[in-house]
């Protein structure tokens, strides 16, 4: 019966120092990993808004929204939006100049079919939004097969457009 105890107890202060060694290193390596998560999302907003030196988040309709400034001027906004596309959610970050041109797509996850749905992620696809305004936004051609995917990413695109252009308007320093 001793024997039992003895194992119990032991177990009990492994499970105790281990508990305790986890916690610690989550506190130690929490603030690190949300700087390389701030780094990581300031470097994507930068791809689609190369102009902008920092961003300032804005909040539209619910959604968080990032004005670009460079030199203390707003020169453009950038938005990260879900759409519902073929195979499952496409997330996109989309940028947008102070004269609501697009100025980058990128698409930061998808399970779109691989071949087909796949192609309308690619930077090859995305790269004819580039100086589309929501005046020609709809010349953008879908791709033959994967026309939902396609359909998807325009509608992330113009709700992205929407949120950033929202968010110029409503600018104030």
């Amino acid at each position: 019966m001793k024997e039992h105890i003895k194992r119990a107890f032991l177990l009990a202060f492994i499970c105790a120092f281990s508990a305790g060694t986890l916690g610690y290193f989550y506190q130690l390596t929490t603030p690190i990993i949300k700087e390389q998560q701030i780094r990581a999302q300031i470097s994507l907003q930068k791809e689609v808004l190369p102009q902008a030196i920092e961003f300032k988040e804005v909040a539209v309709d619910g959604y968080t929204v990032y004005l670009g400034l460079s030199n203390g001027d707003v020169i453009g906004g950038t938005a990260k939006v879900t759409v519902r596309g073929y195979g499952g959610n496409i997330d996109l970050i989309i940028g947008l100049d102070k004269y609501k041109r697009i100025t980058g797509v990128r698409v930061l996850s998808h399970n779109e079919t691989p071949g087909l749905g796949e192609k309308a992620t690619k930077d090859n696809y995305l790269e004819q939004y580039i100086n589309k305004s929501s005046d020609n936004i709809n010349t953008v051609k879908f791709i033959t097969g994967a026309t939902i995917s396609s359909r998807a990413i325009q509608e992330g695109v113009k709700r992205g457009m929407s949120l950033i252009s929202k968010a110029l308007e409503g600018y104030h320093r």
